[in-house]
């Protein structure tokens, strides 16, 4: 019966084209998919890239919390490979000579920012940003582990790292040597009800720039030492400031968050720290759920893409259709002649089923097969395309991509394959009943 199927399918060309539109449908589902993975692969280490593991936000109490007690206390904590502190604060930011006017926003040079105070050392140890000072193309810095530091000179101001896409904002240009910004901040307490809100004040220079892959956030995301005299507790927030709001956690290999978190929450306990969460606020979360939001609107919009290129395989499902309803006219005399030969209408409606089966698996064969062979060797078609057509995917300078990502999930694509393959037989059961109740008297006298 396979035999006789394989003739069927093979013995016109034309029956053929449906499997090819098939193998089409499924190519440019998975195709489109694999890049889509590739996107969102980019999109995850961008977000995750300047997070650590954990996240641990202190509670509110009535005294400030202190950095020395709490890195004491994770300290103790087996299963935390490294930690840092930050000192996040909120500023308006400018330029020297240009205006600021807080009473109309829409009339001023200024803007919103978030200033973090890092110590450039431990923030190597749980996050990317040594990675993201080697990637700075703008204004590298003088030296990776003094990324702060600036030219030598007595008037020298504090100095800040911001990205390479917010360095082209610079007024100097994108060189920025000796570009200076004015930072106002509120005070950590502000004054009582009546009296006059003063903020603080300073003015840091631009000591250089990082990569920044996190496009959503590096354009306001400026960093500043921590500490010290040049540092953004010192210039900006003052003695009256926490010294730190969060803290970065990287777990060892191998460590459940899960498992991290609960000995950290006894570790705190231990000290007399109080826990975060609750009414006291603060928190403890992984960077996971620290980005929950935008990482749940990726992974929709991943599903909405796949939803809606599966219905090209439903499109060239119905070739299936159309090829073997054509087929079952074709040969009514030759099933009438199976019929009397004694082919019940259980293997004839089978015979029908089994060609469009067969066709529906090479389809799906060439499918895969051809979309894994596109994914894997993509950039060389990326540039035949580039230099025949003149048309690239991603223009580098409009998206912040490097080249076609790409990445071939195998289960992903089974599994695809799978439901392609049993779309098909699907479009395949009508034509197959069709033959199964065709009369023997009428197919013999069939013109």
């Amino acid at each position: 019966m396979l035999r006789l199927a394989l003739t069927y399918l093979f013995r016109r060309p034309v029956q053929l084209l449906a499997v090819l539109g098939v193998a089409i449908g499924l190519l440019a589902l998975l195709s489109v998919l694999a890049v889509m993975n590739g996107l969102i692969g980019m999109n995850r280490d961008a977000i995750r890239g300047p997070l650590g593991d954990l996240m641990l936000i202190p509670a509110v109490t009535a005294e400030l919390p202190q950095w020395k007690n709490y890195e004491s206390a994770l300290q103790q904590v087996a299963e935390i490979e490294a930690i840092a502190p930050h000192l996040v604060a909120y500023a308006m930011f400018s330029f020297p000579g240009y205006v600021v006017d807080l009473s109309n926003a829409r009339q001023s040079d200024h803007n919103g920012i978030q200033v973090i105070g890092i110590d450039p050392k431990a923030e190597k140890l749980v996050n990317n940003f040594q990675l993201e000072l080697e990637q700075a193309q703008a204004i590298p810095v003088l030296d990776d582990d003094f990324p702060f530091q600036t030219k030598a000179s007595l008037r020298a101001r504090p100095g800040v790292l911001v990205s390479d896409a917010f360095s082209g904002f610079l007024p100097s240009g994108r060189d920025g040597e000796g570009t200076r910004m004015e930072l106002g901040a509120l005070p950590a307490i502000l004054p009582p009800f009546g009296e006059d809100l003063i903020p603080h004040n300073t003015v840091v220079e631009v000591s250089g720039t990082y990569g920044g892959g996190d496009f959503r956030s590096a354009m306001d995301r400026v960093y500043m030492q921590r500490t010290g005299r040049n540092g953004l507790h010192y210039n900006l927030l003052g003695s009256s400031a926490a010294d730190f709001t969060e803290v970065l956690i990287r777990i060892k290999p191998g460590i459940a968050p899960s498992a991290a978190k609960d000995s950290i929450l006894l570790a705190l306990a231990a000290a007399n720290l109080p826990a975060p969460g609750g009414d006291a606020g603060g928190s403890l979360e992984t960077w996971q759920e620290r980005s929950s939001l935008v990482l749940s609107a990726i992974e929709n919009e991943r599903r909405v893409v796949t939803l809606v290129m599966f219905f090209i395989v439903v499109v060239a499902a119905f070739g299936l259709f159309a090829t073997l309803s054509t087929l079952v006219r074709e040969k009514i005399r030759d099933l009438g002649v199976l019929a009397a030969v004694g082919f019940s209408p259980m293997r004839r409606g089978m015979l029908m089923f089994i060609t469009g089966a067969v066709a529906s698996a090479m389809g799906c064969a060439l499918g895969i097969f051809g979309a894994f062979h596109l994914v894997r060797h993509r950039l060389v078609v990326e540039d035949w395309v580039f230099q025949n057509f003149g048309v690239r995917v991603f223009q580098p300078d409009l998206y912040v991509v490097d080249g076609l990502p790409a990445r071939w999930d195998m289960q992903e694509a089974l599994f695809l394959t799978l439901c392609t393959f049993l779309i098909g037989l699907l479009f395949t059961a009508a034509p197959a009943i069709r033959a199964a109740l065709l009369s023997p008297v009428k197919a013999l006298r069939y013109e």
